[in-house]
């Protein structure tokens, strides 16, 4: 558990999700110049969004630049 993270709810851990997704693509989309609704419709339809989703997978707690990795890298992809 490491940080306490039993004290952290369900909708706290939706908004670290969606911070950390919304960074990811922003950083993405200024360094490819793809749309932001494309990535995002691009990224929702992946496996990497449900895996951030599954809050017990704990991506959620990780940063933007990690889920990036996640994403590029295809472990989740």
């Amino acid at each position: 558990m490491g940080f306490g993270e039993e004290y952290v709810t369900g909708s706290q851990r939706e908004t670290c999700a969606v911070e950390i997704m919304r960074t990811m693509l922003e950083k993405w989309c200024d360094e490819t110049g793809e749309p932001f609704d494309e990535a995002l419709d691009a990224f929702a339809s992946s496996s990497t969004y449900t895996l951030l989703l599954d809050f017990s997978s704990r991506l959620w707690a990780e940063g933007p630049d990690y889920l990036r990795y996640m994403r590029k890298s295809g472990n989740a992809s």
